[in-house]
């Protein structure tokens, strides 16, 4: 369904404020959409997470401008302004919550299922189990190492799934939206339920990725950030990741094993996204044929452009051309 915002200007006066779309007597909202159109830079006063599912977009938050494609789902935190800028259609699974009150249906949960032993689980340490796990998803400034220069995905708490991960989060995420849908009895305990293994499963899998980065030294993570910033500076030229290896003084298969752990995403998935998200630009602002947009990112064989842009976009770069026209 087209994406459809309600903004008042309350609140921060820089930016208007996104209201919580209600759709049930929960404090979680879950909204499926597809559009072609740009979201303006907006806050709102509750906690949000994104999920792309097909397509792709520049995220603009925390004063920087990141590229995002499928399999990417991040946090926003209440009065935290951000937007998107759409090169392409995109989809993506939003759901909205208030942690708060969703501490008093846990409770009552927990009050109905333990009986007599529940009245020890108070209110307030369920709201500090929620925002305990958050503190581990949503990348906040103190879980970052502060003399580590990061890359843009990781200033934005940007989590990258793989495709295992991905189905399982859309699959808890569907199944919140049809409980929003049908509107059943006890709907506010499964999609609660629902929403804490979707943070659960995130928080593991950043709190993998941190315990693999630790293990590294700080030497040996800036010298990955330096190969990104080369990947990023010759997209147009053949990228010899051996000879990146042989700069940073380690072994291909250990160089490959490092980038990524550090960014999520090996050298070649790490390639092929910055090289699709700039032909992007090409198709987009200057018209260019896919051969020629192929080509400025260091693509010359056309098919093989098009199944990686299939592969990293969820459509072919034809597709992307008919509707942008």
């Amino acid at each position: 369904m087209a994406h459809e915002m309600s903004l008042s200007t309350e609140g921060n006066l820089d930016y208007p404020y996104k209201e919580f779309q209600v759709y049930d007597s929960t404090p979680i909202s879950v909204e499926i959409w597809s559009d072609q159109v740009s979201v303006e830079m907006h806050c709102h006063r509750h906690y949000e997470f994104a999920l792309i599912t097909k397509g792709s977009c520049i995220h603009n938050y925390r004063g920087m401008q990141v590229p995002l494609i499928p399999g990417d789902v991040f946090i926003i935190e209440p009065n935290q302004p951000h937007g998107y800028e759409l090169q392409a259609q995109i989809n993506i699974i939003n759901c909205m919550f208030f942690p708060d009150q969703l501490s008093d249906e846990n409770n009552q949960m927990l009050k109905s299922t333990v009986d007599h032993q529940a009245s020890s689980y108070k209110s307030g340490e369920i709201k500090k189990q929620w925002d305990q796990l958050l503190q581990y998803v949503s990348m906040k400034e103190n879980a970052i190492d502060g003399h580590v220069r990061e890359a843009g995905l990781n200033a934005q708490g940007i989590i990258h799934l793989n495709r295992q991960e991905l189905y399982q989060v859309e699959h808890y995420l569907r199944e919140m939206a049809s409980e929003q849908e049908q509107k059943a009895v006890n709907l506010e305990y499964a999609k609660s339920a629902y929403l804490q293994l979707i943070l659960v499963l995130l928080s593991r899998v950043q709190m993998s990725r941190r315990e693999k980065i630790k293990g590294y030294s700080d030497k040996k993570r800036d010298m990955i950030y330096n190969a990104l910033v080369y990947i990023e500076d010759h997209l147009d030229e053949k990228i010899d990741f051996a000879m990146l290896a042989e700069q940073s003084y380690m072994s291909p298969s250990y160089f490959r094993s490092v980038f990524k752990d550090v960014t999520g995403l090996t050298p070649v998935d790490y390639l092929n996204r910055m090289r699709v998200v700039k032909s992007l630009e090409y198709l987009e602002m200057e018209k260019s044929t896919i051969a020629a947009a192929a080509a400025r990112v260091g693509v010359y064989d056309s098919n093989y452009f098009s199944r990686m842009f299939k592969k990293v976009m969820g459509y072919s770069p034809k597709y992307f051309k008919s509707i942008r026209e």
